[in-house]
């Protein structure tokens, strides 16, 4: 892991795992994440590696092959970060080997 920057900003580069590696340690399941975001819009959370601040929305994908599927989405500075399907929820990475981890280990833990 590689860390970058000066002063408070700060960006972590983590190596390419590949997509759905190692097992997380989530709290919640998905079920019960997806359920906690649908009942209270606009909590925020902080990762569990650097505590950056984030929120999470659970919705549904609009358009493509994966129409109509649940998907928690992840967000920080107003950005998209990152987007757990289901299928990804246990593993350190989603789809798109995007470390997901950070976020979907913090969710049982409302920060702000």
């Amino acid at each position: 892991m590689k860390q970058k920057g000066s002063g408070t900003a700060m960006t972590i580069t983590k190596p390419n795992i590949g997509r759905h590696a190692r097992r997380a340690n989530n709290p919640l399941t998905f079920d019960e994440a997806y359920d906690l975001l649908s009942h209270n819009e606009g909590l925020a959370f902080r990762t569990s590696g650097n505590q950056t601040p984030f929120t999470a929305e659970a919705t549904e994908v609009q358009r493509g092959p994966r129409q109509g599927k649940r998907v928690i989405r992840f967000f920080s500075d107003g950005q998209e970060r990152a987007r757990a399907y289901e299928c990804c929820w246990q593993f350190a990475t989603n789809c798109n080997a995007t470390y997901i981890d950070c976020y979907t280990q913090s969710m049982g833990h409302n920060s702000d």
